[in-house]
Parts: C-alpha cells; structure tokens; sequence
C-alpha cells in the first residue's frame, strides 16, 4: 500500500497536466464558432454551423418512447471562391423501421415551416462528392439515418436565423407529418454566414 501512495504522488502532477490539456482543447474554439475544414479530396473549403436543428415527431403507435427525428445543418462549401449553401439533412428514428410498411420506411418530401413560411427542402441530384463533400461533414445520428442535402440561399437562412416558431413537415402521399423543434435555434445559423 506504501507503494500504491507513492506511485499515485509520483502520477497526481501528470493527472493534472492531462486535465488542463484535455480542458484547454476543449475550450480552444469558442461554441458559437462555426468549424471550417478542407475537403482534402474535392479541395473545397467546407463551413459547417455550429449546431443543428433536430426536429422530433412522438411515435407511441410503434413503441414506448419512439420518436421519428429529422436533423438539418446548415453548410457553406467553397469551390475556388463559388460558395453554395446547403442544409444537411438525416431523417432518422430511435426504432428499425425494416418490418414496416413501404410508405413509414421512406423519407417524404420535406418542408421547414418558420413563422407560417413554408421551405420547401428539395434534395439535390447531385452526389455529395460532386458538391465538394467527398467526407461527410457531420456524422449520422444512427446506422439507419438516411441523407438529403439540399440547397438553399443566403436570405433563406437569415429568415431562419431570425424566426420565433420553427417545425418541419413531411409529406407523404399527400398526408403531411409534423415535427416539432427538439433542439436549437435559428440563431444557430448566424455562425454561418
């Protein structure tokens, strides 16, 4: 035991240099922030907004505490000084949604609601890759979630960013879900641009 005190002091100012090592990255880039990092294989410069918007509609039918989410991102890829926006989009769930029918297994179409004004969220037809995101710039919430990147434009997200009242819809066959706001602010989206 008169080892285990000995070896423990000999350890406590090594413990301590980790702790003010691991704090201080922790706290090296403010969290309001956006992250920026470069594409290595397309070369554009990608800006990802500091948080997200995670919408969430109940799904008592299905299980206890199932919920449906849909998580939006706002990026800015730079190509050469041609910047595009887009919202980065899983559509995801707490359940496996493989035993279901087709139409509660695959992603509607997908409309944001701010302040009465609907935002229609059109996926792109191009391929991440030929966006300039060769590597995903946010990691999927579950194995399950399903992408959609969709563009939007600079006014867009400054309506957003000043909104009061935020949800999603998604449509299917005509019959619209709604999700309410889980997590974030339009403010969020400030960051980005």
């Amino acid at each position: 035991t008169c080892e285990r005190i000995r070896l423990a002091r000999r350890l406590r100012p090594i413990a301590t240099v980790m702790t003010v090592l691991v704090l201080g990255g922790c706290a090296s880039r403010p969290p309001g922030d956006a992250r920026q990092y470069l594409d290595e294989v397309s070369a554009a410069t990608v800006t990802v907004a500091p948080g997200s918007l995670v919408f969430a509609r109940e799904r008592p039918e299905l299980a206890v505490h199932a919920r449906d989410y849909i998580t939006l991102v706002p990026l800015d890829v730079n190509r050469s000084g041609k910047h595009s926006l887009y919202f980065y989009v899983y559509v995801w769930s707490t359940i496996d949604k493989r035993g279901l029918p087709a139409n509660d297994a695959a992603t509607g179409q997908i409309e944001l609601v701010a302040d009465g004004k609907q935002i229609p969220l059109t996926a792109s037809s191009a391929t991440p890759r030929e966006l300039g995101l060769a590597e995903s710039p946010v990691r999927p919430p579950s194995e399950s979630a399903r992408l959609l990147i969709a563009p939007t434009d600079r006014e867009t997200l400054e309506f957003l960013s000043r909104a009061t009242a935020i949800h999603a819809v998604e449509q299917h066959g005509g019959v619209g879900e709604q999700y309410e706001l889980w997590s974030g602010t339009g403010g969020s989206i400030l960051a980005l641009l």
